[in-house]
């Protein structure tokens, strides 16, 4: 678990996963504005995402594709905080297709039934209680990627990190597609970039890393 990381007044609380810890190695993130909390992904176990939450209200959880290593305990999430879950509209059916989602890769059926009531979708501008989001569609890695920008940080899922882009030969990727979304990328107004895996990284360093790609 690493220290916050202050933007302006805000924090972003970053957990790794245990699972797998070796071949899925997937940040969650904890975002902290005064007495409200969002959490990007989840993967990180309920009981260290409660310890940097606090006495914070979880307002929603927002996700960056529906892999499995990040929504791996996304059902405990959702038993202890009342918020929704933001997922890119028609995908849902992801939680429940293991070739989907992933899953099929470590020989295991990963299913969760998240109820569609919980069930929310993103739009290009995102205002959450006093958070304020934009989310850029970067399909590639995941047909349902996004990455989501608040403040200057930009979290990037599994589209790129600092020295790599994310797979494209998954059930759902596109190499075309991740092309196009490292063009997005380029144009998008941010300082870190927060990636699903691995550590952060600046915007000089991923920028010299997609151009190896374009």
């Amino acid at each position: 678990m690493d220290l916050f990381y202050n933007v302006f007044m805000e924090k972003i609380g970053i957990l790794k996963s245990k699972f797998l810890r070796n071949m899925f190695d997937q940040n969650t993130y904890v975002l902290s504005n005064k007495n409200e909390a969002v959490i990007i992904d989840a993967g990180a176990e309920i009981e260290d995402v409660k310890n940097i939450v606090g006495n914070r209200k979880v307002l929603a959880i927002l996700m960056t594709h529906l892999h499995f290593d990040h929504f791996w305990n996304l059902d405990k999430y959702l038993e202890e905080f009342a918020c929704p879950v933001f997922i890119q509209n028609g995908f849902e059916n992801k939680f429940l297709d293991n070739e989907l989602n992933g899953s099929i890769l470590i020989r295991t059926n990963m299913q969760k039934n998240i109820a569609k009531n919980r069930i929310k979708y993103y739009a290009n501008k995102l205002i959450i209680g006093e958070f304020e989001f934009e989310i850029f569609s970067t399909a590639g890695h995941s047909a349902d990627s996004v990455c989501i920008k608040w403040q200057d940080c930009l979290f990037t899922g599994d589209t790129i990190f600092e020295d790599a882009i994310g797979r494209t030969d998954l059930k759902d990727s596109s190499s075309k597609q991740m092309f196009e979304s490292l063009k997005l990328i380029t144009t998008i107004d941010f300082e870190w970039a927060y990636p699903g895996h691995y550590e952060k990284s600046s915007k000089e360093k991923i920028l010299k890393t997609i151009s190896f790609y374009l």
